[in-house]
């Protein structure tokens, strides 16, 4: 009984000192202001044909331009772009990454990326599928929207769907960039009559600390 204290006590301290890691170095924004862009955008016009309820937060991470990669310093798409590759070929997409690919890999989703080598080289053009969970839909100079929430084999609507909008953005002049991971979740299959999210809260709360894990991972790869 007294490893197992010892290694749950272990465990509480090094979750507890994550957190507050992840709390200390990312922001967190929820809801997303109503002028925001994403509105706006035929990936999120696409899904919310019923004006449903949803959950929506934006986490940033705000880098010193000094301190990122010279190659990528000039280049909004090339920063947005290895951005992507480091948060899902990261330490905070492995475990999802690993089970992903022991469920969904097979004959139909063969052209789709799966291991971290590919998804760590990966352009995130424009329909790019992976882990049968993921499909990028739209993509601007400094950013890549991905759709989740389901496989791209059935690209209909979902009572869980899902748009993920990673992006990164310099000021010169300030001489920094700011890299983030923008989340909207709704129910695109049906009118939601009840006024309810398409998760609990807790799951809300859970994802707001994945997506601080994921801008984390994502930034790390940036940094000289």
């Amino acid at each position: 009984m007294g490893v197992i204290r010892k290694t749950l006590s272990t465990v509480l301290v090094g979750t507890v000192g994550a957190v507050g890691y992840l709390t200390a170095t990312t922001n967190m924004t929820t809801p997303l202001p109503a002028d925001d862009e994403i509105w706006k955008t035929k990936s999120y016009t696409r899904l919310d044909q019923h004006g449903n309820p949803s959950f929506q937060d934006v986490c940033w991470k705000r880098l010193s331009l000094s301190r990122v990669r010279p190659e990528l310093r000039n280049s909004e798409e090339a920063l947005a772009t290895e951005f992507c590759r480091s948060a899902w070929a990261g330490y905070a997409y492995a475990p999802q990454r690993i089970i992903m690919s022991l469920m969904n890999k097979n004959p139909n989703t063969e052209t789709q990326l799966f291991r971290r080598q590919q998804l760590a080289t990966s352009k995130y053009e424009l329909g790019t599928r992976f882990s049968d969970h993921f499909e990028v839909v739209e993509r601007t100079k400094n950013s890549v929207t991905v759709r989740s929430g389901g496989s791209p084999l059935e690209p209909g609507p979902r009572e869980m769907d899902g748009l993920l909008v990673l992006s990164a953005k310099v000021d010169k002049a300030a001489g920094t960039v700011d890299v983030s991971i923008k989340s909207v979740f709704l129910n695109s299959a049906e009118p939601v009559q009840d006024g309810k999210k398409p998760a609990p809260f807790i799951a809300e709360l859970l994802h707001r600390y994945y997506a601080r894990a994921m801008v984390d991972s994502g930034a790390r790869s940036l940094m000289l």
